[in-house]
């Protein structure tokens, strides 16, 4: 049979990935998210504003951010988005692969479950990308960006405003609803990024050891669409608590309860039309970014 036949050439590439070294895999991930934010973050301005207010579509909402505040309003928010994307992105792929190495280890589950092993590892590295990283990132991300559309800038929300105002605890708003997106985003990132990618592989007969950038482009936007499609409902939630004033602040249930009542069903599914296109392309973009400079480092 064809796996009889190339049996012999699977140790090479099952050992280059057990090798994959704990600061190749941080600066990978690191890199991957900067470019990433270049290309997103006007989606990201639309969906956040989008799930705040009662925009049209996507299209309505870009005008009303350009008309209060020009095209650079879309990028409101840029510098605490670029750092926490790249962060965040080198947070997560080396919690995966440190969560995946010690799964390993004991139960060499990798090998005997690939599919609950990513979703371990996906949930795992998720929340500790959220707890570590994303929650404080994303609060000053989310106050800068509900400002996109209102005039006058969003200069004045800074680390040092959101510290004045409410302390340490202001950075960690929203931190439960961040945390359950960034598990059940991650996970199933992860966990349909390799059945796809494999898929895609063997379809076009090419070494699975070295997927081409097209390939992890198409496997990483795919499940990042998927995922975004799973949990909008939280990050819905997640964009209101973290938009509020501290005096209207309440928590992840009052908040979700709120806006069925006052906005309906529907408004769980706001910012979906900017966010899956926002979100295919990111995960597109990490995914095949990642690969290609973790090939590249590993070669030094």
């Amino acid at each position: 049979s064809t796996w009889g036949e190339h049996s012999n050439q699977l140790p090479a590439p099952m050992s280059t990935k057990k090798d994959k070294k704990p600061l190749h895999t941080f600066i990978a991930g690191g890199v991957s998210g900067a470019v990433d934010t270049l290309f997103t973050m006007p989606l990201d301005t639309i969906k956040t504003q989008m799930q705040i207010h009662r925009y049209r579509n996507m299209f309505h909402t870009s005008q009303q951010i350009i008309a209060a505040n020009g095209v650079g309003g879309l990028y409101y928010g840029f510098w605490p988005f670029m750092v926490q994307a790249s962060g965040k992105s080198a947070v997560r792929f080396l919690a995966f692969e440190t969560i995946k190495g010690a799964l390993d280890s004991v139960f060499g589950l990798s090998t005997k479950s690939p599919i609950a092993c990513s979703l371990l590892c996906g949930v795992g590295a998720g929340a500790v990308e959220a707890l570590a990283w994303t929650t404080p990132t994303e609060r000053l991300k989310v106050l800068r960006q509900a400002r996109a559309a209102q005039g006058g800038g969003a200069g004045s929300v800074t680390l040092l405003s959101v510290l004045r105002t409410d302390g340490i605890r202001g950075l960690y708003v929203g931190a439960f609803p961040t945390a359950a997106r960034q598990a059940t985003s991650v996970a199933t990132r992860f966990t349909i990024y390799e059945p796809v990618k494999n898929s895609l592989v063997a379809h076009f007969a090419q070494d699975p050891s070295e997927p081409t950038p097209v390939i992890s482009f198409f496997a990483g936007g795919i499940g990042g669409a998927v995922s975004v499609v799973i949990n909008n409902p939280i990050d819905v939630v997640k964009s209101h608590i973290q938009s509020a004033p501290r005096d209207k602040r309440l928590g992840s249930l009052d908040t979700a309860r709120l806006i069925l009542e006052t906005r309906g069903p529907m408004a769980f599914m706001a910012g979906l039309t900017a966010r899956v296109p926002r979100l295919f392309l990111s995960q597109a973009i990490q995914f095949m970014m990642y690969d290609q400079v973790l090939a590249l480092l590993s070669n030094q």
